[in-house]
């Protein structure tokens, strides 16, 4: 009595952060990369993002800003894209500036 083979899936390679996986998914689990897509197949980074809502959140609206561009920077992070803790860095002192600068400009 022979054993049935085993089905396993596909293995694959993520072209942005190097994970190989069995999976079946078109996505990889660690960073979101669609697999097969030339360039790692990201089209928006978090990264950019981040640094443009800590810009902005020096003049206008660092209450709301300001932790966008917080958890913009977290995601980049998880993304492992690159730059993402110096987004970080740059969000948080967006967003305190920010507060200064409001309070300095309301107080006088």
């Amino acid at each position: 009595m022979s054993a049935a083979p085993v089905e396993q899936s596909p293995t694959k390679l993520c072209s942005a952060c190097g994970t190989l996986t069995q999976t079946v998914k078109t996505f990889c689990h660690e960073c979101g990369t669609a697999y097969g897509e030339p360039g790692g197949g990201r089209s928006a980074s978090f990264v950019w993002g981040a640094f443009a809502c800590a810009a902005v959140s020096l003049l206008f609206f660092p209450i709301v800003l300001g932790p966008l561009a917080i958890v913009l920077s977290v995601l980049a992070m998880k993304r492992k894209e690159p730059h993402a803790a110096l987004a970080l860095g740059f969000s948080v002192a967006g967003m305190v500036f920010g507060f200064i600068l409001g309070a300095l400009a309301f107080s006088s």
